[in-house]
């Protein structure tokens, strides 16, 4: 009966100290999952990026070219660059931090009647747009990206003659990030 008893013993203590150890290891889960809450809230929070930006700077009607080499487009007129990734000097987008990214071009087809110009990430092509038809026409195209923290993105105009128009409004490139990773 005493070897019983003693079992019995046992097993409550030990059942007892099971609850007190899941118990425990909850809490500390829960502590953990709240920190990365948390540092997640902050990451996202702090991390804001977005530009946009229109060819020239003129409000008068101004042609670009032609252009018979490849040629990267300095968008001037900066409308937004909210985490300073843009530079209007080189034209190009330089991703802050790791992330995936969405991107927008649009181009006005100057005099020559002809627009060829692409999205290029890291001297890669990416997507494009093509116009022929006569001046004042337009062509638009976007893409998202997972980029690296350092990755560049500019517009290049292909060689092929071509012209681009602006009014500080019609040819833009605008870019943000929609979430980091």
């Amino acid at each position: 009966m005493r070897s019983f008893l003693f079992l019995g013993t046992l097993l409550v203590c030990g059942l007892v100290g099971a609850q007190e150890t899941i118990e425990s290891q909850l809490q500390q889960v829960l502590a953990r999952l709240d920190k990365l809450e948390r540092e997640n809230e902050e990451r996202v929070g702090r991390t804001q990026v977005a530009f946009s930006a229109a060819l020239v700077e003129s409000t008068q009607w101004t042609i670009v070219g032609p252009l018979n080499r490849y040629t990267t487009l300095e968008y001037k007129t900066v409308k937004t660059n909210i985490g300073n990734g843009y530079n209007p000097e080189t034209g190009i987008f330089t991703a802050p931090v790791k992330g995936l990214y969405y991107f927008r071009f649009t181009g006005v087809v100057g005099r020559s009647g002809r627009l060829n110009a692409g999205l290029k990430k890291n001297d890669e092509d990416i997507v494009a747009i093509y116009h022929k038809a006569g001046t004042q026409a337009s062509a638009t195209n976007g893409v998202a990206l997972e980029l690296e923290q350092g990755d560049r993105v500019y517009i290049q105009v292909w060689e092929d003659d071509t012209t681009i128009a602006d009014q500080t409004r019609l040819s833009t490139f605008s870019g943000f990030l929609v979430f980091p990773l």
